[in-house]
C-alpha cells in the first residue's frame, strides 16, 4: 500500500507539470510575439511594408508608379505581335542590357545601389 501512494503522486504531479508547461509555452509565445511587433513598429519597418492593403506609404507607392511610367517599357499583353512591336521591344531590351554591361561587376553588391537601380 505504501508503494501505490508515491506512484499516484507522481502521476498527479506529472499532469500538473504538463499543464504548467503548456501554459508557460503559450505565455512565452505571446510575450515574444508582442515584443517582435513592438520592435517592428518602433523601428519604422512597418511603414516600409507596402504589401499591406492599408499600409501608410502612399508616397512610396506614388514615387514607384511615377518611375514605372517613365523608366520601364511595358510590353503589351494583348494585341498584335508583329515586326514593329518586336523591334521596339528589342530596342528597349538593348537599353537595359547595355546599362548592365557598363557595370564593372553586375553580380556584386553595387548592382543593387540606388544609382544602378535608377532611384
Amino acid at each position: 500500500m505504501s508503494d501505490e501512494a508515491p506512484e499516484k503522486m507522481k502521476r498527479e504531479n506529472g499532469g500538473r507539470n504538463l499543464a504548467i508547461l503548456g501554459i508557460a509555452s503559450v505565455l512565452i509565445a505571446i510575450v515574444t510575439s508582442l515584443a517582435s511587433l513592438y520592435i517592428y513598429h518602433k523601428s519604422g519597418d512597418i511603414y516600409l511594408d507596402c504589401s499591406l492593403p492599408d499600409a501608410d506609404c502612399p508616397s512610396a507607392r506614388s514615387d514607384s508608379e511615377e518611375n514605372d511610367k517613365t523608366d520601364v517599357y511595358v510590353f503589351s499583353d494583348s494585341g498584335d505581335l508583329n515586326e514593329k512591336v518586336l523591334d521596339e521591344y528589342l530596342k528597349e531590351l538593348e537599353k537595359i542590357s547595355s546599362r548592365v554591361r557598363k557595370m564593372e561587376n553586375p553580380f556584386g553588391g553595387d548592382a543593387l545601389s540606388d544609382e544602378s537601380l535608377g532611384i
